[in-house]
Parts: structure tokens; sequence; C-alpha cells
């Protein structure tokens, strides 16, 4: 009998790597002494590449709930990591961004990063992970301009 789902497909493949690659980064934050949960560090993580961003625009952009994010923004601001400043184009906005204090830390947190790829890495030869890497940001490209698409034509989410 034929199994009803592949789960070899790659949108289950996909999801398995991503939650494993998660799961390894956050033990390793974990069990660090950095002075950040591993949801601050992706937090942290997502205003250095992403910012400076409104607070509900990094939400959006991580799938993180509005009240979630603002937390680990108060958080991350006591530590010194963030600042929350206005936003040139709306004064009533704020936005958040790295400081310098955070540089230190996203090092670390880099570091982290680069041992968890080396597992996804594992034996494969620098070219091949390299051509799965470009694949990998192709593919990511279609979904980002399919939702593009999608969000200019004005149809709705399902």
């Amino acid at each position: 009998m034929k199994k009803p789902i592949d789960s070899d497909n790659f949108s289950f493949l996909v999801l398995d790597v991503a939650r494993l690659l998660r799961s390894e980064f956050e033990r390793r934050v974990a069990d660090s002494s950095l002075g950040v949960t591993p949801a601050e560090a992706r937090t942290l993580a997502n205003v250095a590449r992403f910012g400076p961003l409104r607070q509900h625009d990094l939400a959006n952009l991580t799938g993180i709930g509005a009240m979630s994010v603002t937390g680990m923004i108060d958080s991350l601001e006591k530590a010194g990591l963030v600042e929350r400043t206005i936003d040139p184009d709306d004064r009533r906005a704020k936005q958040v961004q790295i400081t310098n204090k955070a540089h230190a830390l996203l090092e670390d947190l880099h570091r982290i990063g680069e041992d968890v790829r080396a597992i996804s890495r594992g034996d494969l030869s620098a070219e091949e992970w390299d051509s799965f890497h470009r694949l990998l940001k192709t593919s990511r490209d279609n979904h980002l301009s399919a939702h593009q698409s999608r969000r200019s034509s004005g149809k709705t989410e399902p």
C-alpha cells in the first residue's frame, strides 16, 4: 500500500531541517552564558537583520505576536542591546534598532549559528553546499515574489 503522504517531499524536508536547526540553535543559546533567552537571541538577530524597523513590522516578519515582540524588545532594551527611536517617516511611531553593545553578542550568536550550520553541511563539499544555499535562496525568493504579487493584486492571504 502506498503511503498517503510522502514525508520526504520538499515541504516536509525544509520544515524538518528548519525545526532541527532552530532546536539546536536554541539549545546552544540556552546552554551558553550569553545572558539572553533563545527567543531574545532570535529577536535581536532579526532586528540586526531587518532594522531599524517598527515593532509591528518585526512581528510580521518573524511570525511572533505583537505582545511577545514587545516583551522581548523591553528585555533587550533593559539590557542595552536595542533602542527605540522615533521613526523619521512618522513621528508618532517608534523604530527598534540594535545598539553598539549588541555587536559582541551578535558575534557570539553568529558563531553558534555557524556551528549549527556545520551540522547541516556535514560532509557536503563547498561546491555542493554553495549550490544548496543558492537553490534555497531561489526558492525563498520565489515565495516572496508570489507573496508580493498577491498583496499588490489585493488578494487576501489563505
